[in-house]
């Protein structure tokens, strides 16, 4: 394995390592060793990847011990130097010859364009969305806490003067940009909650910029916390200097296993007669699928620590939201990056189409959950 792929595995194993859905994912796994094979499977990975990293670190220690036992590591700083310079004067003398140099050099800039326009514009929206989300905190906050007298909230000015100063303002939906307006402790109950199902894009769009190297499934990152977004709202160069991407085939595969998720939990839904199609194909195939999988601690969808079959109501319907909202919003993504154009303006969330009585219910139920 060439060095450079060898050091950059590396460096993503440490990132996963460090986030901390991982870390939630393996003690999930250790309270289900003994009943699901899929948790025995995952810990004996988990056991050889952390045994392989210590490996290379213990091996990497050893290294750095001969070369100072052997005075190697004194004359290194010299050595080092006239390498890279040999390495450099070789790959000069027999770089191969480009016929057409002055195209492919037009070609990588307008590919290096194109992706920086992508990036600019997913870094925009993740920072919307934080804007939103941190605002929603804000007024919750407010609904639930008694300020102290001569105390003031300033969150609507805090997030007006940074959408401003990144020039965002101008180029946001009029929606979105009314609701950053209302003043301080303004909004109502559903509309907070209706604000809180943006975690959901807003944890996609820090994996898709690579802020958060891994994406957990629907059901291992049920619910939100608001440190995500507000970690960018005080740092907003952060996700506005995010510098890669994520492949659309990373997408793709998430997509499609949002779009098994929703359609495992509207099966069980409809099994337990939540939703009643009108067609009688759905309900056999529901009642069908829901019968093969109940109890299936081997197979069956989790949700946190139940399994579908086991999920309680509101929990159940929240996970079939969230698989909603993964699939289309990826299903999006997944359009401009084939595309490799952003949309055009004006930037909006998904709050600025017609959200349906059924979705904002669904943010109560989650909140009571």
């Amino acid at each position: 394995m060439p060095k450079s792929l060898s050091s950059s595995a590396g460096v993503q194993s440490l990132r996963i390592l460090g986030e901390k859905s991982v870390w939630l994912e393996i003690w999930l796994s250790i309270k289900r060793f003994h009943k699901d094979r899929r948790a025995r499977k995952h810990l004996v990975l988990v056991g050889l990847g952390i045994g392989l990293l210590l490996a290379i670190v213990a091996g990497a220690i050893a290294y750095l011990f001969m070369l100072v036992g052997t005075g190697a590591i004194f004359i290194l700083p010299l050595v080092l130097p006239a390498l890279w310079w040999i390495r450099r004067s070789t790959n000069r003398e027999y770089a191969p010859l480009s016929i057409s140099p002055q195209t492919e050099r037009v070609d990588a800039k307008t590919e290096e364009e194109r992706e920086g326009a992508l990036r600019s514009y997913f870094a925009d929206l993740a920072l919307l969305y934080a804007v939103l989300l941190d605002r929603a905190e804000s007024e919750r906050f407010l609904k639930e806490k008694e300020l102290p007298e001569g105390v003031e909230i300033t969150a609507r000015r805090m997030h007006l003067d940074l959408l401003k100063s990144t020039d965002l303002w101008t180029r946001i939906s009029a929606t979105d940009r009314n609701v950053i307006m209302m003043p301080d402790g303004h909004w109502d109950a559903n509309r907070i909650n209706q604000i809180t199902t943006g975690f959901e894009p807003l944890r996609l769009l820090r994996w898709i910029l690579r802020l958060d190297f891994r994406l957990p499934t629907i059901g291992q990152h049920l619910y939100g916390d608001f440190s995500i977004a507000h970690e960018l709202v005080m740092n907003p160069q952060k996700v506005l200097r995010a510098h890669r991407l994520v492949d659309a085939e990373a997408v793709r595969f998430s997509r499609d296993q949002a779009r098994t998720t929703f359609l495992r939990c509207i099966a069980e839904a409809i099994s337990r007669g939540y939703h009643v199609p009108e067609d009688k194909t759905t309900i056999d195939w529901a009642h069908d699928l829901a019968k093969s999988l109940a109890g299936n601690q081997h197979e069956d969808i989790l949700l946190g620590d139940n399994l579908v079959s086991e999920a309680a109501q509101n929990q159940l319907t929240w996970a079939t939201a969230l698989a909603k909202i993964r699939h289309e919003f990826l299903s999006r993504v997944l359009t401009i990056l084939e595309d490799g154009q952003p949309p055009r303006a004006p930037l909006a969330t998904i709050f600025d189409e017609q959200w349906t009585e059924e979705t904002e219910e669904l943010s109560e139920q989650e909140q009571a959950g």
